[in-house]
C-alpha cells in the first residue's frame, strides 16, 4: 500500500489513494460501526458532555435572539448579534490552530472555555438583576465568540487523539451528530424555560454545562498519534524555524506559508473550503433570520419560533445520521455537491411555505441538508490529515466555516431589513443551487470523488 503521507502527488479526494487506504484497512480488521466507537470511554465522556454544553448554548442564543428581536423589532439586530457572535471565530481561529499545534491543546482549551463561562455568568447577572440591555448583550456574544475561536479548534484537533486513526471519520460523525442534537433539544428546552422560568434561567443553564465540560475535557486521557512521523510530515511541509528567532508577524507568517505549501499538496481541500464557505454564507440564514420571519410572513408567538427551531434541529440529527452511517470518504465529493443542490431547494421551499404547519416539514428539510453537506465537508478534510498540521488546516476550515455564518447573518440582516425575510430566504436557496451546478460544470476535484 502506498503511505498517503509520504507520496509526492498526494492529493486530498484523490479516489485512488483513498481507495488504496480503505482496501488496506480492511485487509485487517472490517471497520467499526459508527456507534462501535463510543467504546472508547474518553471518546463517549467527551461527547456527552459536549452535547449538554451545546444544549445550553443553543437555550442561551434562542433566549437571546428572541429578546432582542422583541426588543428591537429589526431583522439587523439578528444579523448584528450572529456576525458579532460569529465573527471571532472567523478572525481568530487560524491564531488559535497556530496555539493548538505549538502548546498543548488540552490547556488552550480549558483556558478558552474559562473565558466562555465568565462571559455566560455576566448574563445571567444582567437578566438576574434586571439590566439586560441589548448592546450588553452584543458584546458578551463578542466574548463569547472570542473564547469559542480558541476552543472550537483545540476541541476538534482533540478528538483524533481519542481513538485509533481509521476510526476518525466514525469520531467526526458521532461529533456532527452531537452538535445536532443539542440544535434540536436545546430550542425546545429553551421553549418551556423562557416561559416559566426567563432568559436568566437560559444563560445560567448554559454556564453550567461549560463548567461540566471544562471538568471533562480536564480528565480524559490522550493517546498519541500512530501514524506520524516526522519524515513524513517534512516531505509535504517546510522546515519550522524556532519561533524563539522570530517576531510575532514572522512566526504568523512562517505559519502560513507552511499550511500553504501543505494545501499545493492537497488541492481538492481548497474545495472543500470554498463550497463550505458557500454554503454557510447563504445556507445559514434561516436560524438567523427565523425570529422575524415567525413575526413577519406568520405572526407567531415565542413558542411557535423554539418549536421551528428545534424542528431545524432535528433536521440537522436526520442530516447527521445519514453522514454518519457513510463514513468513507470514497464517493464524498460527488455526495456533497448532490446535498448542495438539496439544500438550495430546500430554503426555497421554505421561504415559500404559506403556514407554519407547511413550513415545519420544509425547515426539517433545510436542517438536514445543510448539516449532512457540512458533516460530509468535515469528513472530508479530517481523512488522512497529518497530525503535525491538522489544528491550522482544521482552523482554515473553521474559519470558512463560522466566516460564512457570520457574514452571511449579517448579510441576510441587512437585505431582510430593507426588503423582507422570504425574499432574502428565497435568493440564499437560488445561491446555494447555483454554487452546486457550477461545482458539477467546472470540472471540479469533488465531482470526480
Amino acid at each position: 500500500m502506498r503511505n498517503i503521507h509520504n507520496t509526492t502527488n498526494f492529493r486530498a479526494l484523490d479516489p485512488e489513494l483513498m481507495q488504496d487506504l480503505l482496501r488496506a484497512q480492511e485487509q485487517d480488521t472490517p471497520a467499526p460501526g459508527s456507534w462501535q466507537v463510543l467504546r472508547h470511554r474518553a471518546l463517549a465522556w467527551l461527547l456527552g458532555a459536549a452535547l449538554l454544553s451545546n444544549v445550553g448554548t443553543w437555550m442561551q442564543n434562542t433566549a437571546q435572539a428572541w429578546f432582542i428581536y422583541e426588543t428591537t423589532r429589526s431583522a439587523w439586530y439578528l444579523g448584528l448579534n450572529a456576525f458579532l457572535m460569529l465573527s471571532p471565530l472567523f478572525l481568530l481561529t487560524f491564531p488559535g490552530g497556530m496555539a493548538v499545534d505549538r502548546f498543548e491543546r488540552r490547556r488552550v482549551f480549558l483556558l478558552a472555555s474559562l473565558l466562555q463561562i465568565l462571559c455566560t455568568a455576566w448574563g445571567t447577572l444582567l437578566f438576574v438583576t434586571g439590566q439586560p440591555k441589548v448592546w450588553w448583550l452584543l458584546a458578551l456574544s463578542f466574548g463569547t465568540g472570542i473564547g469559542q475561536a480558541f476552543a472550537n479548534v483545540a476541541y476538534v484537533s482533540l478528538l483524533p487523539r481519542l481513538v485509533p486513526t481509521r476510526e476518525v471519520p466514525q469520531a467526526t460523525a458521532l461529533n456532527s451528530l452531537q452538535l445536532s442534537v443539542a440544535r434540536m433539544v436545546g430550542p425546545l428546552a429553551a421553549g418551556g424555560v423562557l416561559l416559566m422560568l426567563g432568559p436568566a434561567a437560559c444563560y445560567a443553564a448554559n454556564c453550567l454545562s461549560f463548567v461540566l465540560l471544562l471538568v471533562v475535557a480536564g480528565r480524559v486521557p490522550e493517546h498519541p498519534p500512530e501514524a506520524l512521523a516526522m519524515d513524513a510530515f517534512a516531505r509535504i511541509t517546510r522546515p519550522l524555524r524556532p519561533l524563539a528567532e522570530l517576531s510575532l508577524w514572522q512566526a504568523l507568517a512562517q505559519e502560513a506559508r507552511q499550511v500553504r505549501h501543505y494545501l499545493k499538496r492537497r488541492p481538492g481541500l481548497v474545495e472543500v473550503y470554498v463550497l463550505c464557505f458557500v454554503a454557510t454564507f447563504f445556507g445559514g440564514c434561516v436560524p438567523v433570520l427565523l425570529p422575524s420571519h415567525v413575526r413577519e410572513a406568520w405572526n407567531g408567538p415565542a413558542w411557535l419560533y423554539t418549536v421551528l427551531l428545534g424542528l431545524y434541529g432535528l433536521g440537522t440529527v436526520l442530516g447527521s445520521l445519514y453522514i454518519a452511517q457513510r463514513p468513507k470518504p470514497v464517493g464524498g465529493g460527488r455526495r456533497a455537491l448532490f446535498l448542495t443542490g438539496a439544500t438550495g431547494t430546500a430554503l426555497c421551499i421554505f421561504a415559500l411555505m404559506p403556514s407554519p404547519h407547511t413550513g415545519a416539514l420544509a425547515i426539517v428539510a433545510t436542517g438536514g441538508t445543510l448539516i449532512a453537506l457540512l458533516s460530509q465537508l468535515t469528513a472530508l478534510v479530517q481523512f488522512g490529515l497529518v497530525d503535525e498540521v491538522r489544528g491550522r488546516v482544521m482552523s482554515l476550515f473553521l474559519v470558512t466555516f463560522q466566516g460564512g455564518y457570520a457574514l452571511g447573518g449579517l448579510a441576510a440582516g441587512a437585505i431582510a431589513s430593507r426588503l423582507s425575510t422570504t425574499i432574502t430566504i428565497l435568493a440564499c436557496g437560488a445561491a446555494v443551487g447555483v454554487a452546486a451546478l457550477g461545482g458539477w460544470w467546472l470540472d471540479s476535484h469533488l465531482g470526480k470523488t
